[in-house]
């Protein structure tokens, strides 16, 4: 069985935050969290602190001033260097069912990224599961889970010029023009409480939002 790593970059918001890693170590057993904390400013750092000396699977990167797809591709490259990982790179405003991202892991065999059904809530129990082949457009970029193994020679996942939008269409892009194969899990929901961070973004999210745009066309045409 691959080690199971899921990766969550955060900046404050301990009320999702908190839930979200307990939920992965305790209902989803997981190998290892890795908590990105990109300069909370809250009790997020002391509260990580204190549940890891409960829990060491909890690790924690000070990633503060660092943009959120360079987090990103530091997950990737960070866990590319072990053997058989399989890692979910999730946000924390999101709501699992017990054991999703284990169950995810085990059904991508074969493909190098899968990604939740958005047509399933959270709160709807996993069943069926059918594993539904899908193309980059078809992306889920709050929850997925990558066979890192792929990108082991890959020392650029996301090209660093996106700031805040299109850099999750950039990855799957990338895979999927390398070769990578891309997945739905179906039945495997989440809850996403879209906007939940926008209040710690440091510049205007929306002109950065069409600068990604501009660029994603710039590097991949309309």
């Amino acid at each position: 069985m691959s080690k199971l790593i899921a990766a969550i970059p955060v900046k404050n918001n301990i009320k999702w935050t908190a839930p979200a890693v307990e939920h992965l170590l305790l209902a989803d057993e997981v190998d290892e969290v890795w908590l990105y904390d990109n300069g909370s400013s809250d009790i997020t750092h002391e509260w990580a602190l204190s549940r890891q000396k409960l829990d060491p699977r909890l690790k924690i990167f000070d990633m503060r001033d660092m943009r959120i797809y360079d987090m990103w591709s530091h997950m990737i490259r960070t866990a590319s260097h072990k053997s058989d990982v399989k890692l979910a790179i999730l946000n924390n405003d999101i709501r699992l069912p017990h054991n999703a991202i284990r169950t995810m892991a085990d059904r991508m065999e074969g493909y190098q990224i899968a990604c939740i059904d958005r047509t399933v809530r959270g709160s709807e129990p996993i069943q069926d599961l059918p594993v539904v082949p899908a193309w980059w457009g078809e992306k889920t970029g709050w929850a997925f889970i990558l066979d890192v193994d792929f990108w082991r020679d890959e020392p650029t996942p996301i090209d660093p010029v996106f700031r805040i939008w299109w850099g999750d269409d950039d990855l799957f892009r990338r895979a999927q023009v390398r070769g990578g194969k891309i997945c739905i899990v179906k039945g495997v929901g989440c809850d996403h409480f879209e906007w939940s961070s926008d209040s710690e973004y440091p510049g205007d999210k929306w002109v950065d939002v069409e600068a990604d745009r501009l660029d994603f066309i710039r590097i991949w045409g309309q």
